[in-house]
């Protein structure tokens, strides 16, 4: 029988790379975090999971490590489902069946536009590739990520074409206390 659990603010449902987790959740009350990386960019993604959508099924249907990282970003309350309790309802609901296609249909055409963005790019140096990112994370305020790639812009590239501007966000970042 499917089973109401409550989650504080910031405590965790499940890991990216948990493994042999059969379970299935919709989020009944309050906000979920889906947070992966982009396989070709390594840039982290951030899905919002809303009262009525479900989470961990792809995982759990096809039994695969989760690829994601679900945090509770509100107090929620979560419906948990085992595999045969999921499959069950989703035998006898078309609206839940519709619904996880619409969801996985949205899903797929974000990685078809991500697809399509890289196969247009022109290829980037590793130079660059690293402090692309580095900026990226300074400018969303994720200063610990960018201090630790601009470090190892330094290490793999210390006469790189960058470095000056690499050296300018470290000191900026150690003013604001980023070690």
């Amino acid at each position: 029988m499917p089973k109401p659990v409550q989650y504080k603010k910031n405590s965790l449902v499940y890991f990216n790379g948990d493994k042999n987790d059969n379970k299935i959740f919709v989020l009944q009350q309050g906000k979920i975090l889906l947070e992966s990386l982009d396989p070709e960019t390594n840039i982290e993604v951030l899905d919002t999971v809303a009262p009525g959508e479900f989470f961990g099924v792809k995982s759990s249907l096809g039994n695969f490590p989760r690829d994601e990282t679900a945090t509770v970003a509100e107090d929620s309350i979560v419906i948990v489902f085992s595999v045969p309790e999921f499959e069950a309802l989703a035998t006898s609901n078309t609206r839940l069946i519709f619904k996880m296609l619409q969801v996985f249909s949205n899903q797929l055409r974000r990685v078809n536009k991500q697809l399509a963005s890289v196969l247009k790019q022109k290829e980037v140096n590793a130079d660059d590739g690293l402090f692309n990112s580095g900026e990226f994370f300074y400018k969303q305020n994720k200063q610990d990520k960018a201090a630790y790639i601009f470090k190892k812009y330094i290490e793999q590239h210390p006469n790189g074409k960058n470095i000056d501007a690499v050296n300018r966000y470290l000191k900026l970042l150690q003013k604001l206390g980023v070690k």
